[in-house]
């Protein structure tokens, strides 16, 4: 695919704005390839607008990318029509996704059709900045938008995780560019560059509690505090960094308190977190709840109170079931057990293993999960230290792994080969390489190879786990939030 910059002789006022703001934040740099996400609304065509501003001194290369659900019939044709049109006159090329969301059901259950249509949107952004080799894929959401967001999380009594909001970016492919200026800011510029811009009616119904929060309780605050977006903002970006630091000292109490057996059962000590902070245990229950569930989403704060309340503030023997991990009490212990069988097998499983080890299994952060197809144990935890302890040179363990926790999200899994899979090996530049290719390189035997583990986020694959990490992941003295990942009691086979 190729792509054309759109040549401009003076920046606006609110393209210098974003340039400082890609600079402060890094959410991109000069020579990136970029993807811009354009629905046709206000906050998507100002954002590609100001891209196009920015691409010749930048050195930009620029895409667009409409996704249409279909779920507003003609005027979501109109919507597609209008992009088309926008992308013409600012000379940028449109790669067009259509999105079927009424085939077979894939949603699951108590999905919303807006939170299905939003997953099916991301990994249609997805597929499109692979094939087109984006660097970063740009989002428009605005400082409205984070207020909004802020708000619905309050409402609904969110802790700090909901609370602080929109990040200005989402590991290392998705970036909002404009979470620092206002709609009304927007829409001037909008004004002054003569681009019109299209209104999705949905967002004037108030039916949904988005678009009350916006239309009714916002306008409310407004007339408290004229700065009320920029108060939001802030605060969001305060419990970020508080929600990060809580995430921090559980992970780490997590290393040292929980064990897990080869059925995939974590155990804690009843004691040793009954003395720590109400706040971490919750955050810690949290988290080994997510991790025997293998849920996506996060249990909430009524059923981690419930797993307190009744189990580890319970008698011996007191049990409870949240999203089918089941918790239970035994003297000096609390057990979470998975949902369904863990890879538990050791080396030379039979059929039903090794399907599990393709499919994959959750890997949250932190957590140690057992591997059938080498009798390992993985490790995954936080540590602030390792990027200056770990290069991730050829000389260092191949046993240990350090990676950049801002460059991807943290849905990770771990899972063995699959045909087709691609990555950047560590020390290549940056170039793409089938991991069927690596593997003849490194003259591993053919039927080794599918049990070697692969750590993996929706991003690509982090680590070949005992032989080398993909080039966008890995931890450097620059970062700034580490996840190690090591394996354990077990020699790994022989690596490059």
């Amino acid at each position: 695919m190729k792509a054309r910059h759109q040549l401009r002789t003076m920046l606006s006022p609110l393209a210098r704005r974003m340039a400082e703001a890609a600079r402060t934040r890094r959410l991109f740099s000069p020579g990136d390839r970029l993807l811009a996400a354009v629905s046709g609304g206000p906050d998507s065509v100002a954002l590609l607008s100001l891209l196009t501003e920015l691409s010749p001194s930048w050195k930009l290369v620029l895409w667009a990318v409409h996704v249409n659900h279909g779920l507003r019939g003609a005027e979501s044709e109109e919507d597609a029509r209008f992009v088309a049109r926008l992308c013409e006159r600012l000379g940028v090329e449109l790669i067009s996704e259509r999105v079927d969301l009424t085939g077979p059901a894939r949603r699951r259950a108590r999905q919303s059709l807006q939170e299905y249509a939003r997953e099916a949107r991301y990994a249609a952004m997805q597929r499109v900045g692979q094939a087109c080799g984006s660097d970063k894929i740009a989002l428009g959401h605005t400082a409205d938008d984070q207020a909004e967001t802020l708000l619905m999380w309050m409402l609904r009594g969110s802790g700090t995780t909901g609370l602080a909001g929109i990040p200005p970016s989402r590991g290392p492919q998705f970036i909002r560019p404009l979470l620092d200026f206002s709609r009304a800011d927007i829409v001037a510029y909008l004004e002054a560059q003569r681009l019109e811009f299209r209104e999705d009616s949905s967002n004037a119904k108030l039916l949904y509690l988005r678009n009350r929060v916006r239309h009714e309780l916002l306008p409310t605050l407004k007339r408290f505090n004229p700065a009320v977006l920029k108060v939001l903002g802030r605060q969001a970006e305060i419990l970020r960094e508080e929600d990060l630091c809580l995430q921090h000292s559980a992970s780490a109490h997590l290393v040292q308190m929980a064990c897990q057996d080869a059925e995939g059962t974590v155990v804690v000590d009843r004691a040793a977190l009954l003395a720590l902070p109400l706040a971490l245990q919750r955050r810690m229950v949290r988290i080994l709840i997510r991790q025997t569930s293998g849920m996506v989403k996060a249990p909430t704060f009524g059923a981690v109170s419930a797993v307190l309340d009744q189990v580890i503030h319970g008698r011996s023997g007191s049990a409870i079931t949240v999203q089918g991990a089941q918790i239970a009490r035994t003297y000096g212990h609390i057990q979470f057990r998975p949902r369904r069988a863990s890879l538990n097998a050791s080396l030379g499983a039979g059929p039903e293993a090794w399907g599990d080890a393709e499919k994959g299994v959750a890997l949250p952060v932190p957590s140690t999960l057992s591997w059938p197809l080498t009798g390992q144990m993985i490790r995954v935890s936080f540590d602030s230290s390792a990027a200056a302890d770990l290069s991730n040179a050829p000389t260092h363990p191949r046993s240990v792994a350090a990676f950049d926790a801002d460059r991807f999200t943290m849905d990770l899994s771990v899972r063995s080969w699959r045909p087709g899979d691609v990555f950047q090996p560590l020390g290549m530049g940056g170039r793409r390489k089938k991991l069927q290719d690596y593997f003849a390189d490194i003259k591993l035997p053919r039927e080794e190879r599918s049990r070697i583990p692969l750590i993996v986020a929706p991003e690509g694959i982090l680590w070949v786990a005992g032989h080398r990490l993909d080039h966008r992941f890995y931890a450097t003295t620059a970062t700034e939030r580490t996840v190690v990942a090591e394996l354990l009691d077990c020699a790994s086979p022989k690596g490059t």
